[in-house]
């Protein structure tokens, strides 16, 4: 943790101010240390640079997916090179340039690959929080970086000033839908936005999902979340292998024809023609790895928007499979 961090930061319980007690330093971090609370007393540790902002202990199904994906993005760290382009065609039309100078926010950070980029990008800093020990992932990947912080912390209660905020920018990127309530995690976000701030988030789609809705999700249900991730890692193997063989083979060679437009789920599985296989193994495992995940409609997740109160509300597909959208908090007048 920098020095710096402890003034963005507020008590996730109750809001007060935070005191650092330092135990060790290495350079620029505080590797061991603790945040107490000035309100309520609590105490939150530092371990290996990163502040635990957790607020109590977490409901079963929070846990539960915390540590499914704790184990997936300790097991799949690659900084793959394509990451970047495929961070921006998630958050399209949002631009490098967007990010200057602007506090921002990545909600569910994983590994840290779209916090990296947002660094580079030249804001004044990026926040990267997650719920699980991806957070020690992350750390190896962007600890380094003077304007890149890292805090294991849950979106349902942040670790930082609400109504209002102090973020010019929050996105969240393939996280909200794992949540047992993904809209209230969208409202918490919100919150921490600052008069004027935007919001984008990027969620799977209802629609044109039907291989997913009576195949792959109920075998998810089911079956793979209840095995342990090293099991599940082992199946998802042979079956990645299959899915990494149909893009290659057939639905590459097919880009720009009509034949194309015939076969199932083709633009998001053309999207992934150009990943390795270890890139695409990720993707199987994150699909089966999850214990919770949401489907959202078009104008489900429109609605979580407008009940926030946001302008300027944009939404578009994302190959033709899921949902991208952003909106704005009124500026105050």
């Amino acid at each position: 943790m920098k020095d710096s961090l402890l003034a963005y930061l507020v008590c996730p319980a109750c809001q007060g101010e935070l005191d650092l007690t330092v135990s060790s330093r290495h350079e620029q971090e505080i590797v061991e240390g603790g945040l107490t609370c000035r309100g309520c007393g609590r105490r939150y540790a530092i371990v290996r640079a990163v502040p635990r902002l957790l607020a109590g202990q977490l409901a079963a199904d929070k846990q539960k997916t915390a540590d499914a994906f704790s184990w997936q993005w300790q097991h799949f760290t690659e900084m793959h090179d394509r990451y970047e382009e495929q961070f921006l065609d998630w958050i399209h039309p949002i631009e490098p340039a967007f990010f200057k100078d602007k506090l921002v926010l990545d909600a569910g950070c994983g590994i840290g690959r779209h916090a990296y980029f947002a660094a580079r990008y030249g804001v004044k800093d990026v926040i990267a929080i997650d719920l699980s020990g991806a957070v020690e992932t992350a750390f190896r990947n962007i600890g380094a970086l003077p304007n890149a912080h890292v805090i294991q912390a849950d979106i349902l209660a942040p670790p930082f000033r609400r109504a209002p905020g102090q973020f010019d920018f929050i996105y969240s990127i393939g996280v909200l839908h794992h949540l047992p309530d993904p809209e209230s995690g969208f409202s918490s976000l919100v919150a921490c936005l600052r008069s004027g701030g935007t919001i984008f988030g990027w969620v799977y789609g209802d629609e044109n999902n039907a291989i997913v809705h009576r195949l792959i999700d109920p075998f998810r249900r089911r079956v793979t979340t209840r095995m342990a991730p090293p099991v599940l890692r082992t199946i998802a193997f042979p079956l990645a292998l299959v899915m990494h063989g149909l893009i290659k083979v057939v639905y590459r060679p097919l880009r720009g024809t009509a034949a194309i437009r015939r076969l199932p789920a083709h633009a998001y599985l053309l999207s992934l023609g150009d990943f390795g296989f270890r890139q695409n193994y990720n993707i199987v495992f994150d699909h089966l790895v999850a214990p919770t995940a949401f489907y959202l409609k078009r104008e489900e997740f429109e609605a979580w928007f407008k009940r926030a109160g946001l302008q300027g509300i944009e939404l578009s597909w994302r190959n033709q499979n899921s949902w991208r959208g952003r909106g704005q908090v009124p500026s105050a007048t």
